[in-house]
């Protein structure tokens, strides 16, 4: 039995491959997918494999195939299955719905184009149409596709501009080759758009760059507004590169404006500190002015809530608005003399008994109202009392007195008015400059003045050594700490400066008074900045170094400026140095400004030489690009002006275009922020040449196309009208048809139906030559088998063997004599005449014998006969 198994086992399963691959050929593809699938999985040989992988139904099999089979030629058996079961044009394919879900997540471009093609169903290509990308493709299929509505589908979805030039020339459909001219036109109206956005974005980012290379002015808010719309509106069509770009310049200038805006507000805040400052003091100074009796007695509590409100305001100022040395000692002075008047009224109220009401009466000074209990206290008023509260007058309203006309007049007075506003430091100077005329001149009016006022200096001597000496001491104690504090000798360096502005703010011009602390001080400061002296000394060697480095650098400057000849000069060279040299000067920092102040102002004349240098240069570098830019914008006008009438040589006038492009990269050169805007306006016109040139060209090949497509017409009809035979020709058709062969421009076909051209005109012509003989011959063959019948003559006889003679055709027995008898006599002479031809000789013979004659009917058949065989072919 196990020998009977191997005996008849299948084929399939056959030692030899070549057996194995014919009976696969022999399977079910429906009832043997399990031995077809094994086969394609598991046999050795490839031929078997492929032949099992043609007849497979399993899609994921065959997939899995087309990944793994190792030999090529399964692969792409598997691949060439797999496409036809999804196009469907197989028997055993899957249903309509699977193959559409299936070609829905395919995303291989070859079985998308196969089943476009290919497949029976319209809903699978219209699918399969839907997910290809590919131009060439989706070309492919609007000049091939099975179907119009397929072809004129992939038309609408092309996007390449010069495949669907190419497809409105070898469309095969006219919607097609309309809906392709009709696409390269909206192609060609979109770039132009898209060109037109990216030189407005370019635009719009030299307008941000510029603006963020500016530190803000009054119109930057209003400008910045303004490029934010004008980027609102194009935001879109920028790409990344343009997008960061933008974003980088509008974050420039929103820093910028932040600065602005801070700044403002720093100004206004200063402003408002300042005045508030001024206001304290002038409230200070009004309430001075204004008080009485009356005042001290009902309103001492409001009083003191003023001076203190006017305090905080000018402390709460202090935080943002440092005071000069002037303003600081009149405020503390107004300040100090109204805590002391305040002291002696709330003293002066909780007084229980009249000594000590008359001792704070003595304490108040005389030129300001008194509280009434002080006041009833005063001691009877002396002369020295009296004057010392009389109001000071003003320079005119002085009595006149003994030395009223000194030549220092003016300083008392204006001695006294310091005095009077507590400027001590102010008032010591004025001071120490009486004592000095006083040294050189006796002036007893200036001794005299200066003994009144002498009370007066001695009490703000006194109020500023009682509110400076703690914040001295306090001073010193901060810089002994100092000295003794690590820190950076810059930051070391500040410190000391920022005490030293401290003790100065301090400093009543009265030397003698502060020169203890001073000297304590002093001795504290040199200690502190000890630790600076070598910092500082190795930064005013590196700024010596940075000056000898400018000044070569002014050298260098100044001898190329010699060397150069400027008639000749490389002036992209010459403006790389210009650019380089203030970055190179930049580096060379820090310097020290008092000895860097001349070679500042060298460099800066050198610069402006070289200026001068380079704005005459590019002013005449610009004159040849603004008359090419003429000449350009002339052409382009030209150019749009006669497009419609059609008489401008646009290809002419882009070859001039092209010229000028040679011209204009031959123009001297120009920085590019220069360069820049001639280089767009020359751009844009030549891109309106161009265009103009590219709409004639479409223009002309879409006549062109136009032309073809007649001329196909024409063609076909009459390669139709020449395939018929001679009998169902029309010499006016013929005719008509010549012509319209003859005014075909054979320049706007291809080369294949060039020739076709030449061979249907030939072909016209042999048939209007031949069609004449051809209707004379019927006619003849007409007259006999139309004549009468009648009874048989020698003419005729004589005739029958004449034509058989010609024809070549045989002739009866007993018509042979006849037959030679004509050859021998007659055929030599029609020989000898011109144009002789069996048919022609054949015809005249007819012709010659009357109309109407009646003819033997044996006769007749014979001539038919042999006219038939002389019948004119084309």
């Amino acid at each position: 039995m196990a020998m009977l198994g191997k005996l008849f086992k299948p084929r399939w399963q056959h030692r030899d491959a070549e057996v194995r691959a014919q009976a696969v050929a022999t399977l079910d593809p429906r009832q043997d997918q399990e031995t077809l699938s094994k086969l394609a999985r598991d046999d050795d040989s490839a031929r078997v494999r492929a032949a099992a992988v043609s007849a497979l139904l399993d899609l994921h099999l065959l997939d899995r195939l087309i990944e793994a089979d190792a030999d090529a030629g399964v692969r792409d058996a598997a691949s060439d299955r797999f496409v036809a079961l999804l196009a469907g044009t197989v028997d055993g394919a899957p249903a309509v719905e699977t193959r559409l879900r299936l070609i829905q997540h395919t995303g291989n471009a070859r079985v998308l184009l196969h089943v476009a093609r290919h497949s029976p169903d319209q809903a699978c290509r219209e699918v399969a149409l839907a997910a290809i990308d590919d131009p060439e493709s989706l070309y492919r299929l609007a000049l091939e596709g099975a179907d119009a509505a397929l072809r004129l589908a992939a038309a609408e979805r092309l996007e390449d501009a010069t495949l669907l030039r190419q497809l409105g020339r070898e469309g095969r459909d006219k919607k097609v080759v309309r809906v392709a001219r009709d696409r390269v036109k909206a192609l060609q109206a979109r770039d132009a758009e898209a060109r037109r956005h990216e030189e407005q974005l370019d635009a719009l980012i030299d307008a941000l760059d510029q603006l963020a290379q500016h530190s803000a002015d009054p119109l930057f808010e209003g400008r910045l507004q303004q490029l934010e719309q004008r980027w609102q509106a194009l935001a879109e069509h920028a790409d990344d590169a343009r997008s960061a770009r933008v974003a980088s310049a509008l974050a420039q200038c929103h820093a910028h404006r932040r600065e602005q805006q801070e700044a403002v507000a720093r100004q206004e805040a200063l402003e408002s500190a300042a005045h508030e400052r001024r206001a304290a003091l002038d409230t200070l100074r009004s309430l001075y002015r204004d008080l009485s009796a009356e005042t001290w007695d009902q309103q001492l509590g409001e009083l003191r809530s003023a001076v203190a409100t006017q305090e905080r305001r000018w402390q709460a100022a202090g935080e943002l608005l440092e005071a000069d040395d002037e303003s600081d000692l009149m405020f503390h002075s107004r300040l100090s003399e109204w805590r002391r008047l305040i002291a002696l009224a709330e003293a002066a109220l909780d007084a229980e008994d009249d000594e000590q009401r008359r001792e704070l009466a003595e304490q108040w000074p005389a030129e300001v109202a008194a509280p009434s209990t002080l006041a009833a206290a005063r001691p009877p008023e002396t002369p020295e009392r009296k004057e010392a509260a009389t109001p000071e007058r003003t320079p005119r309203q002085a009595p006149a007195r003994t030395g009223a006309d000194s030549e220092h007049r003016g300083l008392v007075v204006a001695l006294r008015r310091e005095l009077q506003q507590g400027n001590l430091k102010h008032a010591n100077r004025l001071w120490h400059k009486a004592e000095a005329v006083l040294a050189e001149q006796n002036d007893p009016w200036l001794l005299q003045q200066l003994e009144r006022l002498t009370p007066r200096r001695e009490e703000l001597r006194d109020w500023h050594a009682f509110a400076a000496q703690p914040k001295k001491e306090q001073l010193c104690e901060r810089m002994e700490a100092l000295a003794e504090t690590d820190m950076d000798a810059e930051e070391r360096a500040s410190a000391v400066q920022a005490l030293h502005e401290e003790w100065r703010a301090l400093m009543s011009s009265d030397q003698d008074q502060d020169q203890a602390l001073w000297d304590r001080f002093k001795a504290a400061s040199d200690r502190a900045y000890e630790p600076c002296r070598a910092h500082f000394a190795k930064l005013d060697a590196q700024r010596e170094e940075n000056l000898r480095r400018r000044e070569a650098l002014c050298r260098q400057l100044a001898d190329f400026i010699a060397a150069q000849d400027w008639q000749n000069a490389d002036w992209q060279a010459v403006w790389e140095i210009r650019r380089q040299a203030p970055q190179e000067w930049k580096s060379h920092a820090p310097v020290r400004f008092t000895d860097a102040r001349d070679v500042q102002k060298r460099f800066s004349a050198l610069l402006s030489e070289i200026d001068e240098r380079l704005e005459e240069a590019w002013r005449q570098a610009e004159q040849p690009r603004q008359a090419l830019l003429e000449r350009a914008a002339a052409l382009a006008e030209s150019v749009a002006a006669d497009q419609g009438e059609q008489a401008v040589d646009v290809r002419g006038a882009a070859r001039e275009a092209q010229a000028l492009q040679k011209q204009w990269r031959a123009a001297p050169w120009l920085p590019p922020a220069r360069h820049r805007p001639f280089q767009k306006r020359f751009r844009r016109t030549m891109d309106a040449i161009f265009a103009a040139r590219q709409a004639d060209t479409e223009q002309k090949q879409a006549q062109r196309a136009e032309a073809a497509e007649q001329a196909q017409t024409v063609l076909e009809r009459a390669a139709q009208q020449t395939a018929r035979p001679l009998p169902e020709q029309d010499g006016a058709t013929l005719a008509a048809l010549a012509e319209e062969l003859q005014a075909v421009d054979g320049a706007s076909l291809g080369r294949g139906l060039q020739q076709q051209l030449q061979r249907l005109q030939e072909q016209l012509r042999t048939l209007r030559k031949d069609l004449p003989r051809w209707q004379r011959w019927q006619a003849a063959r007409d007259r006999v088998s139309g004549a009468p019948s009648g009874e048989e003559r020698a003419e005729d006889r004589a005739l029958a063997a004449a034509l058989e003679a010609l024809a070549g055709v045989d002739s009866p027995e007993h018509a042979r004599e006849e037959r030679m008898a004509w050859q021998l006599e007659r055929l030599p002479k029609a020989m000898k005449s011109s144009g002789f031809t069996p048919l022609e000789e054949a015809l005249a013979l007819v012709d010659e014998r009357p109309v109407g004659t009646p003819l033997d009917s044996d006769l007749a058949s014979r001539m038919t006969i042999a006219l038939t065989a002389l019948e004119p072919r084309p």
